[in-house]
């Protein structure tokens, strides 16, 4: 009788020498593989690989006469092959009835194998059927993307070396990572719970989209799933407890845009939705939705209108120039007006969504917040800044005279202007038109805004040593920007006042407002 698998072995063998590589023999009933394949280390005579290992592999040889393209392998087989770290391969050979091998077929145990062969096994051990994998089989099928275009050593090695790589560590690399992950892309645990009366409901809802931290539940059941397949043991069975959701994931990122009229065009802001997984479960009055900004959260019904909203610029709350503007005007609209305002939703993927806003008439007044963003955004357009400048609620209390004067002072007419200086020392020549030096910054957020301004004047003496400047002209020297964490040098700031006083020391009496010596 013919003993298709000696006869396997041996052709296998024999192209295995005729390539250079070592077919190194097992025990098939016991191992799963026929053969532990050895490769010779590539001479590159590159230093960054002189420290890679040879490729190896191991090998399944099944031989038939018939021409099927397929073959049962038992499950025990299956497992050691996918499971085993180093790349693995069935080679499949058929005789055709003759004593010589008619074609080959190199199936690579690759990823997608790999995925069928852990959900079949994972199938069968949460089942209530007997689970001996000695005794199952799955069909494992080839095709002519399979077959090796010539019988010998030279196609065989370049077929293997084909599906390894160069990179015998980051092969078993990634398939290690392959068998950690498979199954589990869905989620690697389901959760069920109960929760009794409309208050619960309501409040599972709330923490569900994060507006809420916990909910009472009466049971609770975790079970591990893979492949989508569920666990026959429950990993925690609970009677009573409560749950929570942390680290919420919003359902989209988009705008918000706050109108007074259907066609004004609005304040628009970034913001994440969170839509309750939850209300599907319930009538649509109890529905609801959660849209949160950097500072501000609005939770709404978007079947009855309902909407509740709060806003926050407490600690922590920091925003780029032009943005906090727009929510200081949003927050003095709805704090002011008495009436409903419009609000818009755009989000990818998802129909636009309308409804009101009540405003509560409270009278904040917010004027001079709103005064200081606006000439805030003047100089940073002034000074040509490109970087994000932002501001906090309360640098803007704190700094707004300093930061408005600053922005008046880049278009300030020559008559609003009052100048009036002592002089220290001997020198100074009241005859002579005189230029005063100033150096004026203000703290803008994130960073100081300054200039190098001169006035420019006739003087007039007030009283003995003390004068006054009718100002003909204003010239802005020079700008200048740095960020607040920076330690401006005084020597850098004395540079360029000296500079400025060389430029008018001929034609005028130089008065620096500046102490070099600070």
């Amino acid at each position: 009788m013919r003993d298709l698998g000696l006869m396997g072995e041996s052709a296998f063998s024999l192209w295995c020498g005729d390539a250079g590589i070592i077919p190194n023999g097992s025990q098939i009933d016991k191992t799963g593989w026929d053969f532990f394949v050895e490769f010779p280390f590539k001479n590159e005579n590159d230093p960054d690989k002189v420290h890679n290992a040879a490729l190896e592999c191991k090998v399944q040889v099944k031989a038939t006469d018939k021409t099927e393209q397929k073959l049962s392998i038992t499950l025990s087989n299956l497992r050691r092959l996918i499971t085993a770290q180093m790349p693995s391969f069935f080679v499949f050979i058929e005789f055709g009835g003759t004593p010589s091998a008619q074609d080959a077929y190199v199936v690579h145990v690759d990823n997608e194998l790999i995925s069928k062969v852990l959900k079949r096994l994972h199938e069968l051990e949460q089942s209530d059927k007997e689970n001996n994998f000695n005794k199952r089989t799955m069909t494992i099928h080839y095709d002519e993307s399979h077959k090796l275009n010539s019988l010998d050593g030279k196609c065989l090695k370049s077929k293997l070396e084909e599906h390894i790589g160069s990179n015998m560590a980051a092969y078993v690399a990634n398939k290690k990572q392959h068998l950690e992950k498979s199954g589990f892309e869905d989620g690697f645990a389901q959760m069920t719970f109960t929760t009794t009366g409309e208050e619960n409901l309501k409040k599972l809802i709330d923490v569900s989209i994060g507006a809420e931290k916990s909910v009472d539940i009466s049971t609770f059941k975790g079970s591990k799933t893979r492949f989508g397949i569920l666990s026959k043991s429950p990993f925690i069975d609970s009677i009573d407890g409560k749950l929570e959701m942390p680290n919420l994931k919003p359902n989209s990122v988009g705008v918000i845009k706050f109108k007074e009229k259907k066609l004004s065009p609005g304040l628009s802001f970034k913001c994440r939705l969170f839509n309750s997984p939850f209300n599907s479960f319930a009538s649509k009055e109890l529905w609801k939705m959660r849209v949160e900004g950097d500072f501000f959260d609005l939770k709404f019904n978007p079947f009855t209108g309902e909407a509740t909203y709060s806003f926050s610029f407490g600690e922590g709350v920091r925003l780029p120039v032009h943005d906090f503007r727009n929510a200081i005007k949003l927050l003095s609209l709805l704090s002011s007006s008495g009436e409903n305002i419009l609000a818009e939703f755009h989000f990818p993927d998802l129909p636009r969504l309308e409804f009101k806003v009540g405003c509560s008439n409270q009278n904040f007044d917010f004027s001079n917040e709103i005064k200081a963003l606006d000439s805030s955004v003047k100089l940073i357009s002034e000074f040509d800044i490109t970087e994000i400048v932002d501001i906090t609620f309360d640098e803007i209390s704190n700094y707004s005279q300093e930061i408005c004067q600053l922005e008046q002072l880049l278009n300030v007419p020559n008559e609003s202007l009052k100048v009036e200086f002592g002089v220290n020392g001997e020198g100074f020549d009241k005859e002579k038109p005189c230029a005063c030096i100033f150096l004026i910054n203000a703290p803008v957020g994130s960073h100081y805004f300054g200039l190098f301004l001169v006035v420019i004047g006739s003087v007039t003496e007030i009283e003995e040593a003390r004068y006054g400047l009718d100002i003909s002209e204003l010239v802005i020297e020079d700008k200048f920007v740095s960020n607040v964490n920076e330690v401006l040098e005084n020597e850098d700031l004395v540079a360029v006042i000296e500079q400025i006083e060389e430029k008018y020391d001929k034609d005028y009496s130089v008065v620096t407002m500046f102490d070099k010596k600070c």
